[in-house]
């Protein structure tokens, strides 16, 4: 469905929405989605906000790997998703605490 069959008017809605049929009849097998394919899967879209040199730097780089900028950052995801699942997590809390007791390194007299 394109957005040429949506209606563009207040007036094209209430048509709309007046014309819909609520019932508890089951829907037709014919009438139900095709089944997802092996490995395919149902896309969710979601926004996020990103400064503008990295959202240039994001493209540039899926250009240079012939991916669209989706594919690169689902790549990266699934990257920090896995180290993430073999990782230990910390809280923020202890890793400053931690940090806060390394002592400095100090160059070594030459």
């Amino acid at each position: 469905m394109g957005d040429k069959d949506f209606p563009s008017t207040p007036q094209g809605v209430e048509e709309l929405m007046n014309s819909l049929v609520f019932d508890d009849e089951p829907v037709r097998d014919a009438d139900l989605p095709a089944p997802l394919a092996p490995g395919e899967d149902i896309m969710v879209v979601r926004s996020l906000r990103l400064p503008l040199a990295m959202d240039q730097s994001i493209k540039a780089e899926a250009q240079a790997r012939g991916l669209t900028m989706s594919e690169l950052i689902r790549d990266w995801l699934a990257v920090e998703l896995a180290a993430l699942a073999d990782d230990q997590p910390i809280s923020r809390a202890d890793a400053l605490r931690a940090l806060a007791g390394v002592r400095p390194i100090h160059p070594r007299a030459s």
